[in-house]
C-alpha cells in the first residue's frame, strides 16, 4: 500500500464511516477487522479491496476468500454496488477456501480425483470403509456396526471435524498407541478405526487421492504442503488477500490462509466476529481470531467495525450490554424488542404467545414472509409447527425438515401402522421406506447395507410386508433384549381399542422400548440423543393435546403433511435452527423457549451457547420478540443479560438525537 493515508477509491452509493475509512486506508500489512453482526463486513472488505486496486495492485494478483458460494456472490455484488467495474471484478480471484484448494491441487497432482459433491454420494464409500473395518477388526475388538443413515450421517460429521482440526496430525499421534489416541480424541474405537479406514480408502495416507468430498481439498492441500517448503513455492502468489467470515476458520483453513499470505508477503485484510463462533462441530474456534493470528502475525493491526446497518439503536444497546462490547446502529430507525411471557407449567403456553405475536405483526399490515422463528434445536419445532398448522399459517424451513420427517416420529408412525395394519395409509413410497428404516434404527436390528436397501425397496412397493417382516427380523435379531422390548410394544398396540387416545398409547411405547436410553446408544453426539428424546416426548404430548385416537392417528398426521406440501403461498413464516441462519436477516425474528435448560442448554459449551443466542437476536431488522417464562426463576439468563428496558430507553434517546440532528441538517 502507498504511505499516503488518504483514500484513493471513492465509492458510489455509500459514504464510508470513519471506521470503514480507517480500514480502507490502513497501512499495516496484516489487518484484522473485529466486526459486529450486521456491521457491513463484506462492504468494508470490498472497500479495502477496491482501495488496493486504485493504489496500483493488479486484479490478477488479488484474492478474496470466503466459506460459501452465497458469500462469494455477496462479495461480488458489494464490489459492483460500490462502483468497481464489472471487467475488473471478473479479473479478481474470488473463491471459497475449498474451491481454491482444489484449483491449486489440480496443478500439482498428476490426476484429478473424483469429486463427490453431496454427502448422500459419500454413503457407499462410508459403508465400504465400515465393512472393511468389520472384516479387519471384529475378531479383535467389540465393534458397534450400524449401516443406517443415522450412523452414516454421524460418521461423516465426525470425520469432517477430525480432519478440519487436523486431529490425526498432532506431533505425538503416530507414536501413541491406539488406546491413547482414542482417549485423546474422545471417540469410540469403532469410529476411530472407521475414520482411519475411510481415509486410507480415499488415498489420503498414500497421497494418491481417489475421491474428494466437500472440505477435503483444504485438508489434503495443507497436509501435502505442511512439511514441504519447495512444494509451497508452487502456491499462487497474490499481492492482496481479503477474507470474510473468519469466525468460521478451522485449523486446516487457517493454515492454508497463513501459507498464502507468507508465499508472497501479501497484504491481508480479514473480517470476523468472535461472537459468531458456533460451528465448533466443524472445527471453528474463537482462538483463531483471538490468539492464532497474533501468534502467526504479531505485527498485525486490529480495527473495530461496530456500527450495524441491520438493526436500530435499541437492539444495538441490548447487544452491547449482552456481549460487553461496543455496538452501535448506523440506522435512523428503531428495532423494537418485545418480551412476551408464558406460563412454564403449561406446555402449550409458549406456542400460544408465538401465535399472538404473529397475529399482532399481521394486524399491523405486515406479511408472514418477513418473519423467522429461530429455534435452539429441532425438538422445539414439534410444538411450533403444530401450532402454526392448527391456525393454517403457512411455513417453510431453512436447512431442516418438518418434525413429521424425523426418524423418531417416523418410528412412532410405523409402530402404529404395524399394529393397525394400515401402512397403505402412508401415500408416499419414499415415506414408507423411511418409516421402515426408522423402525430398524430404533429396534437396533443389525442390517447389512444390501439387506437394508432391499427391505426398503420391498416395503415401499408392498406395504403389507412390513408387519411380518419386522416380526421375522426381530425374532432373528442378535440383540434379543431389544427385540423383546420392541415386540412387546407392538403387541401392546395390537391389543388396544382403536378409540384409545394416541398420546397415552405412545407414552406406554416410549416407556416399554426405553427410547431415551435407546437414543443415547444410537447417536454418537449426546446432544443429539437428548434432542431426539425431547422430540419424542414433545410429539407424544401434542398427540394427546390434539385428542386424536389410534384410529385417526395416521389420517391426522397425513393431513398435516399434506397441508405443509400444499401451502403454495410465497409468503411463509420461516422456521430454522439458529446454527443454519448466519448471514441471513429478517424483518421480525421470534426466539421461543427462552427458559432454563432450553436456552442455554445444560452441558452445552457456555461460550458457544452465548454466541448462538447473539447470532439469533442479531438477525432482526425491525422487531425482535423473545418468549420467556413468567416466573423469573425459570427464565434464560440471557433475557436479563440484555437489560431490555434499559436498552429500549437508551436506544430511543439515541434515535431521537439522530433525528434532531437530521432535522437541523435539513434546515441548514
Amino acid at each position: 500500500m502507498s504511505t499516503e493515508n488518504t483514500a484513493q477509491f471513492i465509492p458510489k452509493r455509500i459514504k464510508p464511516t470513519a471506521e470503514q475509512l480507517a480500514i480502507q486506508t490502513a497501512q499495516k500489512r496484516v489487518v484484522l477487522i473485529d466486526a459486529n453482526a450486521g456491521a457491513a463486513k463484506t462492504t468494508t472488505l470490498a472497500l479495502r479491496l477496491a482501495e488496493s486496486l486504485y493504489r496500483g495492485r493488479l486484479p490478477e494478483r488479488t484474492l478474496a476468500l470466503v466459506f460459501t458460494q452465497a458469500a462469494k456472490q455477496a462479495l461480488k455484488q458489494r464490489l459492483a454496488e460500490i462502483g468497481l467495474a464489472a471487467p475488473i471484478i471478473k479479473r479478481l480471484t474470488i473463491e471459497t477456501f475449498d474451491d481454491l484448494a482444489r484449483a491449486i491441487l489440480r496443478k500439482v497432482e498428476p490426476e484429478v480425483p473424483t469429486s463427490v459433491a453431496a454427502w448422500e454420494e459419500l454413503r457407499p464409500y462410508a459403508l465400504q470403509a465400515l465393512e472393511n473395518v468389520s472384516h479387519k477388526y471384529a475378531h479383535r475388538y467389540p465393534l458397534e456396526i450400524s449401516t443406517t443413515n443415522t450412523a452414516i450421517a454421524e460418521f461423516l460429521k465426525l470425520q469432517l471435524r477430525t480432519k478440519a482440526r487436523l486431529d490425526f496430525h498432532s506431533p505425538d499421534f503416530e507414536y501413541n498407541s491406539i488406546d491413547d489416541n482414542i482417549e485423546m480424541l474422545g471417540m469410540s474405537r469403532t469410529n476411530y478405526l472407521w475414520i482411519r479406514e475411510y481415509e486410507s480408502m480415499r488415498g489420503a495416507d498414500s497421497g494418491e487421492i481417489d475421491f474428494r468430498a466437500p472440505f477435503d481439498a483444504t485438508y489434503d492441500l495443507v497436509r501435502l504442503m505442511a512439511d514441504d517448503a519447495p512444494l509451497r513455492e508452487q502456491l499462487p502468489q497474490f499481492q492482496v488477500i481479503v477474507a470474510d467470515e473468519l469466525h468460521d476458520l478451522n485449523e486446516a483453513s487457517f493454515r492454508l490462509l497463513a501459507m498464502l499470505i507468507r508465499r508472497s508477503n501479501a497484504f491481508f485484510c480479514g473480517a470476523g466476529d468472535k461472537d459468531q463462533v458456533i460451528y465448533t462441530w466443524s472445527g471453528a474456534d474463537h482462538r483463531f481470531l483471538r490468539e492464532r493470528f497474533n501468534q502467526e502475525f504479531p505485527a498485525l493491526a486490529r480495527y473495530p467495525l461496530t456500527r450495524s446497518y441491520r438493526y436500530g439503536p435499541e437492539l444495538a444497546q441490548a447487544v452491547a450490554t449482552f456481549k460487553g462490547k461496543a455496538s452501535e446502529s448506523a440506522l435512523a430507525r428503531g428495532t423494537q424488542i418485545e418480551l412476551l411471557t408464558y406460563d412454564a407449567a403449561d406446555p402449550r403456553a409458549c406456542a400460544a404467545q408465538l401465535l399472538g405475536a404473529l397475529a399482532q405483526w399481521q394486524a399491523a399490515g405486515n406479511g408472514y414472509g418477513g418473519v423467522a422463528i429461530l429455534l435452539r434445536d429441532r425438538d422445539q419445532s414439534v410444538r411450533v409447527e403444530t401450532a402454526l398448522f392448527q391456525q393454517r399459517i403457512p411455513y417453510c424451513f431453512v436447512e431442516m425438515q418438518s418434525y413429521l420427517c424425523s426418524q423418531e416420529v417416523l418410528m412412532m408412525r410405523g409402530m402404529v401402522a404395524i399394529a393397525r395394519k394400515d401402512l397403505h395409509g402412508v401415500k408416499s413410497a419414499q415415506r414408507r421406506a423411511d418409516i421402515l428404516e426408522a423402525l430398524i434404527v430404533f429396534a437396533e436390528i443389525p442390517f447389512t447395507r444390501a439387506e437394508l436397501q432391499q427391505a426398503k425397496d420391498d416395503v415401499s412397493t408392498y406395504p403389507e410386508l412390513l408387519e411380518g417382516f419386522l416380526d421375522n427380523q426381530l425374532g432373528k435379531s442378535a440383540n434379543k433384549d431389544k427385540a423383546a422390548l420392541t415386540l412387546a410394544a407392538v403387541d401392546y398396540l395390537r391389543g388396544l381399542d382403536p378409540a384409545t387416545p394416541a398420546g397415552d398409547a405412545l407414552r406406554h411405547v416410549f416407556d416399554v422400548m426405553k427410547l431415551e436410553q435407546t437414543a443415547r446408544r444410537i447417536y454418537v453426539d449426546p446432544d443429539q440423543a437428548r434432542v431426539v428424546a425431547k422430540s419424542i416426548n414433545g410429539f407424544i404430548a401434542v398427540c394427546g393435546e390434539a385428542g386424536t385416537d389410534l384410529a385417526a392417528f395416521s389420517q391426522w398426521l397425513g393431513d398435516m403433511e399434506d397441508g405443509l406440501a400444499d401451502a403454495r403461498t410465497p409468503h411463509k413464516v420461516t422456521i430454522a435452527c439458529i446454527d443454519h441462519i448466519k448471514g441471513l436477516e429478517y424483518a421480525h425474528v421470534i426466539v421461543p423457549y427462552l427458559a432454563i435448560d432450553e436456552f442455554p442448554r445444560s452441558k452445552a459449551a457456555s461460550r458457544e451457547e452465548e454466541n448462538r443466542f447473539y447470532v439469533a437476536v442479531t438477525r432482526a431488522k425491525e422487531r425482535l420478540t423473545l418468549l420467556t417464562p413468567q416466573d423469573p426463576a425459570y427464565r434464560s439468563r440471557y433475557v436479563e443479560a440484555m437489560q431490555i428496558d434499559k436498552a429500549m430507553s437508551s436506544g430511543t434517546r439515541l434515535l431521537r438525537k439522530s433525528q434532531v440532528r437530521a432535522d437541523i441538517a435539513g434546515q441548514a
